[in-house]
């Protein structure tokens, strides 16, 4: 039976009311502060290396090696707002909450085009208020954009009585921008190559594979296999564990099927954690898995195949990449699939009543139900964040961008914005986080090594010339790999500024000083004894006012 329609208002009303509501939503709730993570840093400082001169390089890193790990086009789109002059967090914030907001248009048009209008608003009010939808609106980061893309690609090439030509070209246009957005895009690739291959559609297929083969062949060949020898590590950011082999793959999979399905989807559509979480996540995938396997039966379309191959995707690399803000491509699909299911068997119940009216209370009471076992949590993530995001606020004009981190965070920023206006052009520094400290600063930064052998910082501050060392408190790993080669070699180095002088262990810039000798000494536990470099008192911090603004320092140098 045909799902009931909406008054033709909805077809216009509804859609607009779910975007402004996220907006809304995602804008009172958003942190005003950066992300401590590299990746916002970074996706900055490619778009500023692309608006400036049309280069695609890391330019925090030295000697600035092209860049082949993200996709280029999400960079293009910062660096298209940089020469329309915007230059603050906050903007490209406000981009990233653009996107979701459109990511949640699209969600609502394809399940409108795939089920009917009722069940959008549903399926789209849900997503529009998930945690994580409105978690990842607040970042300056690839996946919102991806999101967006991905689903109006899904919506554009779901068959309905809409279908046209400008339908698929756009749809295959929006599948390779989701490609070129995240790699992550590929299943999506592969999805529509397969519907198209299924459909005995050769023209479009032919077309298809003229209009990402060229962009696709250039990128792979900057790329090479760099990105994919990584999904093959037992863990990315542990290099030294080796690869994988079949079955730690295997584990995995397991893994991330456990977690998956217990933590980071549960969590992210409802904000729920712990036990409620594992119910609510087991009871949607098996729903969801059902549905999803009903509609295959009936003929996969471009949303089943990708379904499959995404998921397939997320549980198979390494589990130190989960998360649900991953997930995210997937929920509407979890959510249209598990409310096909439950609808269904809804339907097949035995009537209670001969009375049509009675008969359906049990339903009704059971999608009521349903609905608040998703958006009671859900609110009050939401409430949690937007109080933290208010009291964020209150001290952002005077503690800055990283303000509202732990001390030791906002002084790693207060010593990479003296940096900049302290230390030699073309210095290079040691630090925790290469790519903040660059967009702070404005000077190249690599990570000094994580291993606890004393000799590998020093030779590798020689064969790269790197003059300064950031010793602070961001996490352990000052005191685990930095202390213990300060103290067996404190005639390598000299204090140039500190910050924190009240601690016991101040934030340091140190300068690194030319070997004596050709002996290396190995650390001990000695206390560190590092005497200050010439001149080093006459330095000036940076003013309040310097580290409070919300411009991007690397924007403006």
């Amino acid at each position: 039976m045909a799902e009931g329609r909406l008054p033709a208002a909805g077809h216009w009303l509804a859609p607009v009311t779910l975007v402004l509501v996220h907006l809304v939503l995602a804008f009172l709730s958003a942190s005003p502060t950066i992300h401590t993570g590299g990746d916002n840093a970074a996706y900055i400082s490619l778009a500023n290396s692309l608006a400036s001169d049309g280069s695609y390089v890391e330019s925090w890193h030295p000697g600035a090696p092209p860049h082949t790990k993200y996709p280029p086009l999400y960079p293009a789109v910062l660096a298209l707002m940089l020469l329309l002059g915007f230059k603050t967090w906050g903007a490209f914030k406000a981009a990233s909450m653009v996107f979701t907001g459109l990511a949640v248009a699209a969600c609502f048009l394809m399940v409108r085009k795939a089920r009917g209008p009722r069940t959008a608003v549903a399926v789209s009010a849900l997503f529009a208020v998930a945690p994580a939808v409105l978690f990842s609106a607040q970042w300056i980061l690839a996946d919102p954009l991806f999101v967006a893309l991905t689903l109006g690609c899904l919506w554009l090439l779901t068959p309905g009585p809409e279908v046209s030509r400008s339908s698929l070209v756009l749809g295959l246009i929006a599948a390779v921008a989701a490609y070129f957005t995240r790699s992550a895009g590929l299943p999506l690739l592969v999805a529509v190559v397969a519907w198209l291959a299924l459909q005995k559609r050769w023209k479009p297929l032919a077309a298809f594979a003229g209009l990402f083969a060229v962009p696709g062949l250039l990128w792979q060949l900057r790329a090479g296999a760099d990105y994919v020898s990584e999904f093959w590590l037992v863990n990315p950011y542990v290099p030294d564990l080796g690869r994988a082999g079949p079955m730690e793959l295997v584990r995995r999979v397991v893994e991330n099927l456990w977690t998956y399905t217990t933590d980071h989807v549960p969590a992210g559509l409802t904000g729920l954690s712990g036990m409620p979480a594992g119910v609510v996540g087991v009871l949607v995938a098996a729903l969801a898995f059902a549905g999803w396997v009903r509609r295959t039966r009936r003929g996969p379309e471009v949303s089943e195949i990708f379904f499959l191959l995404y998921v397939g995707l997320v549980l198979a690399w390494p589990a130190a990449w989960s998360g649900d803000r991953f997930a995210l491509p997937v929920f509407p699909l979890l959510l249209l699939y598990a409310g096909e299911t439950a609808a269904l068997m809804l339907r097949r119940s035995p009537a209670r009543d001969p009375d049509a009216t009675r008969s359906q209370w049990p339903a009704r009471a059971l999608l009521v139900a349903a609905a608040a076992l998703f958006l009671i949590p859900a609110g009050q993530r939401w409430y949690q964040r937007a109080e933290r995001a208010r009291q964020c606020r209150a001290v952002l004009g005077t503690m800055g961008p990283m303000g509202c981190y732990v001390r030791t965070v906002s002084e790693f920023h207060a010593m990479a914005l003296w940096a900049g206006r302290n230390l030699p052009e073309g210095s290079v520094v040691f630090s925790r986080k290469p790519r903040l400290f660059h967009v702070f600063s404005g000077l190249t930064s690599v990570t000094f090594p994580f291993t606890t052998d004393g000799r590998s910082l020093l030779v590798q501050a020689d064969s790269m010339e790197v003059g300064y060392l950031v010793r602070g408190n961001w996490d352990t790993t000052g005191r685990l790999y930095v202390d213990p080669v300060l103290n067996a070699n404190p005639n390598r180095f000299c204090v140039v500024a500190q910050l924190g002088y009240a601690r016991e262990a101040p934030v340091s810039m140190l300068a690194i000083m030319p070997p004596v000798s050709d002996d290396v000494t190995v650390p001990d536990e000695r206390e560190v004894a590092v005497l200050p470099c010439p001149g080093a008192v006459d330095h000036v911090l940076p003013s309040a006012a310097e580290v409070a603004t919300m411009t991007v320092p690397i924007l403006n140098r």
